[in-house]
């Protein structure tokens, strides 16, 4: 008789692959009464899979998946039969798709179930899955989300330093050009990827006296070519900062990023993400001066 080894779906900690491939090899008894590992198909219960992955230090990729099967380390993705996945099979995305089950999440795909059975031979069917919860999709583009790092928005105004805004002249915000583009992360295994990316769409400026702005992009940058310009993402000033603590207004600036994630014939959707800087901001105001004569 085969020892029975308890299946282990997806584990994320080194200190699990350990502790699951020491249980995986302790062959020699059945465990647990009533399940033979000897017979075809083989059970559930007597396939041992661990799947780690590693963020890979994060800042834009790098990520790595590992899997043992019943003790051996083996390849996460095979190019002839696909992915690992926690049932021990391997499961590969249709080149030719049929129909959706007429239940099935959306968006997803069919994919060809291969597996091994003990003492030789394959099985093979047909099975749904949701991209989202795709075999190898799921823990790759998780490590690869986890890995993205949109950079904190670079605060630029007009009129800037050495200058200060005037209270009643539209001061101009926009964000630099270098921290306005698509951030990406990436985690592989084999020859496999999936690409995490955060795009910016918008900025929401707090400029510290209570009011609010919402900038589709990031703002038209001041050029100095055309002193009576205008842009759409201004803000005027009603009163100085003079009197306030520190004697500056917080202007707060906070892009947010549609996530989506790309690769192995996949694609998807993760929401939104935001970053955000704060600096601050001298406000003056001009007084005038009425030296004139009557004449």
């Amino acid at each position: 008789m085969l020892t029975l080894k308890m299946r282990t779906a997806a584990l994320g900690l080194a200190a699990a692959v350990a502790a699951s491939l020491a249980g995986a090899q302790a062959a020699g008894a059945d465990v647990g009464g009533g399940v033979t590992c000897d017979v075809q198909p083989r059970p559930d219960e007597c396939t041992v899979v661990v799947i780690v992955v590693t963020d890979g230090g994060g800042n834009g990729g790098g990520g790595r998946m590992r899997c043992w099967l019943n003790g051996d380390e083996v390849p996460c993705y095979d190019p002839d039969f696909g992915w690992l996945h926690r049932d021990g099979c391997r499961y590969k995305r249709k080149a030719e798709q049929d129909p959706p089950p007429a239940a099935g999440p959306r968006p997803g795909a069919w994919y060809s179930r291969n597996c091994a059975f003990a003492g030789g031979g394959m099985g093979n069917s047909q099975v749904w899955f949701a991209d989202s919860d795709a075999p190898g999709a799921g823990p790759l583009s998780a490590t690869a989300l986890a890995a993205l790092r949109p950079p904190a928005p670079t605060v630029r105004i007009n009129p800037g330093p050495p200058a200060v805004p005037i209270v009643h002249v539209p001061t101009w915000l926009w964000v630099d050009a270098v921290t306005w583009q698509p951030s990406r992360a990436t985690a592989s295994t084999g020859g496999a990827s999936i690409t995490a990316t955060a795009t910016p769409v918008s900025v929401t400026w707090l400029p510290g006296d209570g009011s609010r702005l919402v900038c589709a992009g990031p703002g038209l940058a001041w050029s100095g070519g055309d002193p009576l310009g205008s842009s759409a993402c201004s803000h005027t000033y009603t009163r100085a900062s003079a009197a306030l603590p520190g004697g500056t207004f917080p202007l707060q600036a906070t892009v947010t990023w549609d996530v989506t994630w790309a690769g192995a014939g996949m694609s998807g959707t993760a929401g939104t993400v935001t970053t955000t800087t704060t600096v601050p901001l001298v406000v003056a105001e001009v007084q005038g001066l009425n030296v004139g004569g009557a004449r």
